[in-house]
């Protein structure tokens, strides 16, 4: 999929329809049509810098994406599912680059992470705070909310933190840096990846169910398929899949013509779409 100036710097599926969003460090998010490859409608302008991340709620009804001024945005995708339209919602929080943004599953609800060391959780459709500033020591890489909806956790330069989605009581606290981190469907556990290692620890716990190594260099992205059975790595110009049960490779990795920089799975765990430094998107 071609459209974007450089290099994509995240990528989401939205539920409920075969529609990607992507942002770039070209200051614009971009639709795409998972099935054809073609844009659909206007690229959104409404950012003044890059664009850093970007999520989908679970309804399929909103987007929300983050700047590297710390701007939040939310976008309503309309009712034919052709094209997004920016919400008039102020979100004044944060005051450096967004490193994480995650919906919570009522989709009314999100997370996000900044480089300011703080977290907010905001109410989509007022920009309230509802939980936060929830004070970090170390610089946040991501953020995930479980899918039961309740706790969050960050992955940071020096821990992985879990905490309670509704009144913010830290629960798990692991010294181990986590440049990505995902819960699984089921809640249970947590996906997180450092350097060229996947550890899958025990959401409640922390206790480390599975650690291995992945990649030569270090992994870049991390995308858990919707139905639990895989999950998927990029580290340079690979992407290679991972069986969820038996935490095994899946095939041979899929070779890219440059770094991928972000990955994501399609609602019915069939398809990805993979974000490169070249510019482009790729669907496999």
């Amino acid at each position: 999929f071609r459209g974007h100036a450089t290099w994509i710097s995240s990528i989401a599926s939205i539920p409920r329809t075969n529609l990607l969003v992507t942002s770039s460090a070209d200051k614009t998010l971009r639709v795409w049509n998972m099935d054809t490859g073609k844009q659909v409608g206007e690229p959104l302008l409404s950012h003044n810098c890059a664009v850093w991340k970007v999520a989908a709620s679970p309804n399929g009804h909103w987007i929300v994406s983050g700047g590297w001024d710390g701007s939040i945005l939310v976008w309503e995708v309309v009712a034919d599912k052709t094209d997004l339209k920016r919400e008039p919602v102020s979100f004044k929080g944060h005051e450096n680059l967004l490193r994480g943004l995650a919906f919570a599953p009522d989709s009314e609800t999100f997370v996000s992470a900044s480089n300011d060391l703080t977290i907010y959780v905001w109410k989509r459709e007022t920009g309230k705070i509802v939980l936060g500033p929830l004070r970090l020591e170390s610089l946040p890489n991501s953020v995930s909310y479980s899918p039961d909806g309740g706790k969050l956790a960050a992955g940071t330069d020096k821990h992985i933190i879990v905490w309670n989605a509704t009144n913010g009581e830290e629960l798990l606290k692991i010294q181990e840096r986590a440049y990505r981190i995902l819960f699984t469907p089921d809640s249970l556990r947590l996906v997180s990846i450092h350097l060229n290692k996947v550890r899958i620890s025990d959401a409640t716990t922390g206790v480390i169910i599975k650690q291995f190594d992945t990649h030569v260099e270090n992994c870049q992205a991390l995308a858990i398929a919707p139905n639990g059975s895989k999950f998927a790595t990029t580290s340079a110009n690979i992407t290679q899949f991972f069986d969820m049960t038996a935490f095994e490779p899946i095939g041979k990795p899929l070779q890219h013509p440059d770094v991928v920089l972000c990955v994501a799975f399609s609602e019915d765990s069939q398809l990805i779409a993979t974000g490169c430094e070249d510019s482009l998107v790729r669907t496999w």
